[in-house]
């Protein structure tokens, strides 16, 4: 199935701005990629703010759809291992070069007169991820797996957890991530597993 002119757009603007971020990017190198006209741009985005915000959209979804597909995929296995999962396959996206590098931007440098739409935008994204680990903390609970924490704690240390994997999934070769992500999963079930 061939692509949109407006799907191109959202493909070379999520590499561009991932690169150059909000400030690097213009809309004419993007344009460029696509193979078009700036001014053609605006038939499909009222300007670099829509696109952006565009973009940052479409991150946020595909994180949450990782997380849920893993969610989804791995319900016949123990809540200890489905939640591994999870945070493996999220970090693995994060992997990914552009959608990762974006993602990264989106949290640690939002530009500054988007910052508002950006803190909506991420806030909308993790009441969704926060309806996943509920599931997640009730079939802990009903497992009598998960100690008796209550569901604003584990959120917490799970998000920590998440968001400091992240980070490190950009500094480290792969061997060294994944021994920092066993020993921090180790040190996080420990900390929420009822023993």
């Amino acid at each position: 199935m061939a692509s949109t002119t407006s799907e191109d757009i959202i493909e070379a603007a999520l590499s561009s701005f991932a690169i150059g971020g909000y400030d690097g990017t213009t809309l004419a190198q993007i344009a460029g990629i696509v193979g078009i006209q700036k001014p053609s741009l605006y038939n499909h985005f009222s300007g670099k703010k829509e696109l952006f915000l565009t973009v940052a959209e479409k991150v946020m979804k595909e994180v949450h759809e990782v997380m849920t597909d893993s969610f989804e995929k791995n319900q016949d296995k123990n809540i200890e291992r489905r939640l591994y999962l999870v945070l493996a396959d999220s970090t693995t996206f994060i992997f990914q070069k552009h959608k990762g590098m974006m993602y990264r931007r989106l949290l640690l440098f939002p530009p500054g007169e988007l910052e508002e739409g950006l803190r909506a935008l991420v806030q909308k994204g993790d009441q969704q991820i926060d309806e996943l680990l509920q599931g997640f903390y009730e079939q802990g609970k009903k497992e009598e797996v998960i100690s008796n924490l209550k569901f604003s704690v584990f959120r917490a240390a799970f998000y920590c957890l998440m968001d400091g994997l992240f980070t490190e999934r950009f500094i480290y070769g792969e061997k060294e991530f994944k021994e920092r992500f066993e020993g921090s999963w180790t040190v996080f079930w420990q900390g929420i597993s009822a023993q």
